[in-house]
């Protein structure tokens, strides 16, 4: 009986307690239909290609679905994180009608539309963290709506387009509750510099870095009692630094890196002593670095840099204890730095010291700190790499580029480097010879120095090699055909401008995950092997000015993304190649053997913008069809791997680097003949246009005016004639036509029987009498990434590692103080602040 009865008590405490989860079992309230209703809606606007919301079915109840997190005890929504899932469409914030969401996470996809389908006037009063960030195509074109979310607590918008809402200010001033705002990259232009007062009397942290505000800094800004995080990086802003930063006592990090703040750089900034990160490089400070900054005993991260910076470092600085990260830059500092400028400095992680600082250091100076980092490029360390250095046993990345080290201890160096990621000892004039050096880091810069012998051999961890502008030589077989152990990672290698030779081995199959590969300027011989048409990633191949040849009859069509080929300055015979992939941008093939029609099939590569055939053998007539290249033709714009290459226009060889803008056609010194097809000036995109030293025949086309952005225009020494009447061009571009006339030539023509009469003063012609025309090309740039933080996500996602290449060709993969900073506010854009989940 005892035991039957204690059998009932507990079915019966089971049963009263069932939906709190008690008797071992897990159970919570179905979930809320108003809710569901509102989360159906919502995804009906999405486009869900990665199949990511497959869970949200009506045969599974919501509180299961992906992303979805209700109450255990009412069955109510409180949080929707979608982030990072590949999401695209439409937001309909039909999710704001779920009574008790306080929680919305929908950053990091590829949405690109809001609609808000509800009553106006409706208040939400429950959301408090909000997160659109990093929906890169998305445009808002005003705010009202989020009026209606009155206990807003957390607000990220960065990297949406907000460039149509100019009253952004007052909008987030009707959220007093806000704690953290972010609005980085959002096209924002009017920070309403005048303004004195906002009401922004909770708010802790502020990011607006990115945009385009350009002013001095905001007068409302020094009246935010409550801020301790300001982040204004890449924008325009200028003027100096006001004393009222002084009442901003409760301020830890200040980020004005990146802007054109002038002025000296002020002794009372000193006296913020709370002060732990504070971002002052890339400006345009004047004056030196005053010693107070040593004062500010808090700083865990200190930027200054300036090209106008002028003096030494202040000693002072050694005592900031806290320190972590220190990067100064500036081409005009100088002066000698000892041993008590690094005193105290027992916390540092990471030194960057990009500017001429002289070293006077003891030879068994051990420092007070490990680095995980060190920068000094264009310092005064050599002629030998410093001994302190070999004191630093947890360094990931190692920087001394033009600092000019020439000798290193083999061994000891070799053993030291190891291990570390990331090398660069790039512009120094380091002899060494490499024969049976194997390298270990992932990323290695070593282009610009004196380095001789065979290649080395490298490890599978090795991503990025440049041991480019060296003295290698002797075959490359003995790098390529050295099989690895284990599947290797090289994405990008450049061992061009060396004295290697010998022929091409056949061993690529073993580097078909290659993406760049650069071998010009050497002395290679022989034909291609066919295994080099087994590259799978393959993004850009430069082998130009070698002396290699044979029939270059590669079938490159399946290496999807390759868009650019150079092989210039070679030897190669045959009929140009046609084997390309779509993808294919730009091909340099002049100064080769290559003989034949030009071919159709060229008309066929839709993404071309540009083609050199120049200085080859070829023969008959243009084809028409070239005017069906969209992208020389259209509007159609490209931004591809930048790369340097070589432009002729009146004899003369100019370099240029190109960055997608440029679009060029050189068809100069072969033997082609006939009319210039009027199809050709329907290509308006083109910028550069050379048909010299050829037989091309007839009259020009009058269509050549179309072509409104042609900057150089070459067709001197061919057979054309009659009256040329566009007098926007150079006479230059027609010397060596002598039946050619009329403006801007400076021959009168007058017509008789048909022929044209050239006078006699004009009479006789030769490139040389014109003189050599200068050219103008525009061309733009822009770009930034991130490195340091990202290495996991990079090292396994390629996609990522290429956009991180293009970077470091760039020339940027000096920056890492700069980049160590983005990327810690990355982190940041996506944490959740304790105040929120309360």
């Amino acid at each position: 009986m005892f035991s039957q009865l204690s059998i009932f008590l507990l079915l019966l405490l089971c049963a009263t307690m069932f939906h709190r989860g008690a008797c071992g079992t897990s159970f919570h309230l179905l979930c809320n239909e108003k809710d569901r209703s509102a989360l159906q809606i919502f995804k009906l606007g999405v486009v869900n290609h990665s199949n990511k919301l497959s869970s949200w079915s009506s045969q599974q109840d919501c509180c299961s679905w992906k992303g979805v997190h209700c109450d255990n005890d009412t069955g109510r929504v409180r949080r929707l994180d979608l982030k990072q899932q590949y999401l695209e469409g439409e937001i309909n914030l039909s999710l704001f009608q779920i009574q008790f969401l306080s929680y919305l996470d929908l950053s990091l996809n590829g949405f690109t539309s809001l609609s808000a389908p509800f009553d106006a006037h409706a208040s939400f009063s429950n959301i408090q963290f909000l997160d659109l960030s990093f929906n890169d195509d998305l445009h808002i074109h005003n705010l009202r709506w989020l009026n209606q979310l009155s206990s807003l607590k957390y607000l990220n918008l960065s990297e949406i387009n907000l460039q149509n809402e100019s009253n952004w200010l007052q909008s987030m001033q009707l959220h007093p509750s806000l704690l953290e705002l972010r609005l980085a990259s959002c096209h924002l232009t009017n920070i309403s510099p005048s303004i004195k007062f906002v009401n922004f009397s909770s708010l802790l942290s502020l990011d607006l870095s990115g945009n385009h505000f350009d002013s001095e800094l905001p007068y409302w800004l020094f009246n935010l009692t409550t801020i301790s995080n300001i982040d204004l990086s890449f924008n325009f802003l200028r003027g100096t630094l006001p004393k009222s930063l002084l009442s901003l006592g409760n301020l830890k990090s200040l980020r004005l890196h990146d802007n054109e703040i002038n002025g000296s750089i002020p002794e009372w900034l000193g006296q913020h002593e709370h002060l732990q990160y504070l971002g002052l490089s890339e400006n345009m400070f004047v004056g030196s670095i005053p010693s107070s900054i040593g004062n500010m005993s808090s700083l865990v991260d200190l930027s200054i840099s300036s090209s106008s910076l002028s003096g030494n470092l202040p000693t002072s600085l050694g005592q900031l204890f806290n320190l972590k990260s220190l990067f100064i830059g500036g081409e005009s500092l100088s002066g000698i730095l000892h041993e008590n400028h690094f005193s105290n400095l027992s916390n540092l992680e990471a030194l960057v010291l990009n500017a001429p600082f002289s070293f006077d250091l003891a030879s068994d100076w051990i420092p007070p700190f490990q680095l995980e980092g060190i920068s000094l490029s264009n310092a005064k360390l050599g002629p030998k790499f410093p001994e302190w250095l070999y004191t630093q046993h947890s360094l990931v990345y190692l920087e001394v580029p033009n600092s000019s080290i020439s000798s290193i201890n083999g061994d000891l160096f070799w053993r030291f480097v190891a291990n570390i990621t990331q090398l660069n000892l790039s512009k120094n004039n380091i002899y060494a010879d490499l024969t049976n050096i194997t390298l270990n880091s992932q990323l290695i810069f070593m282009d610009h120095n004196n380095f001789t012998g065979g290649l080395p051999h490298i490890s599978a961890n090795v991503i990025y090699l440049d041991l480019s502008r060296n003295s290698f030589y002797g075959p490359i077989a003995p790098l390529f055909c050295h099989k690895l152990g284990t599947e290797n990672n090289l994405d990008y290698l450049d061992i061009s401008f060396n004295l290697l030779t010998g022929g091409v081995p056949d061993c690529w199959e073993y580097w078909k995950g290659l993406s760049f590969l650069f071998m010009e300027s050497n002395v290679l011989t022989g034909e291609l092997p066919p295994s080099m048409a087994s590259f799978i990633d393959l993004i850009a191949l430069d082998l130009h000015n070698n002396s290699l040849s044979g029939h270059f009859s590669l079938d490159l069509s399946n290496i999807t993304n390759l868009e650019f080929i150079n092989i210039k300055q070679n030897n190669f015979s045959g009929t140009v190649p046609t084997k390309m992939p779509r993808a294919m941008e730009v091909m340099l093939l002049g100064s080769n053997q290559f003989e034949g029609n030009i071919p159709t099939q060229l008309c066929n590569l839709p993404s071309l913008i540009q083609l050199d055939l120049f200085h080859n053998k070829l023969s008959g007539p243009i084809p028409p069809c070239i005017s069906d290249i969209p992208s020389m033709g259209g509007a159609q714009r490209t931004s591809h791997y930048p790369f340097e290459f070589n432009l002729y226009n009146k004899g003369q060889e100019l370099e240029y680097e190109d960055y997608g803008l440029l679009r060029t056609l050189d068809l100069s010194s072969n033997n082609l003949s006939g009319e210039i097809p009027s199809q050709l000036f329907s290509l308006v995109q083109l910028q550069s246009l050379n048909l010299s030293r050829n037989h091309f025949t007839g009259k020009i086309s009058r269509e050549i005016g179309s072509m409104k952005n042609l900057e150089s225009l070459d067709l001197s020494s061919n057979e054309l004639y009659g009256e040329f009447l566009v007098q926007s061009l150079s006479a230059s571009s027609f010397a060596g036509n002598p039946r050619l006339c009329g403006d801007p030539l400076p021959i009168n023509c007058t017509q008789g029987s048909g022929n044209v009469e050239v006078s006699k003063q004009h009479a006789g012609s030769n490139d040389n009498a014109f003189g050599t025309e200068s050219l103008y090309l525009g061309m733009g740039v822009g770009f930034a990434v991130g490195f340091w933080g990202l290495w996991g996500s990079l090292f396994l996602n390629r996609t990522w590692r290429h956009v991180y290449i293009r970077f470091l060709n760039y020339g940027a993969h000096q920056l890492h103080g700069f980049v160590a900073v983005k990327l810690k506010a990355l982190v940041l854009h996506h944490s959740v602040p304790s105040e929120c989940l309360r």
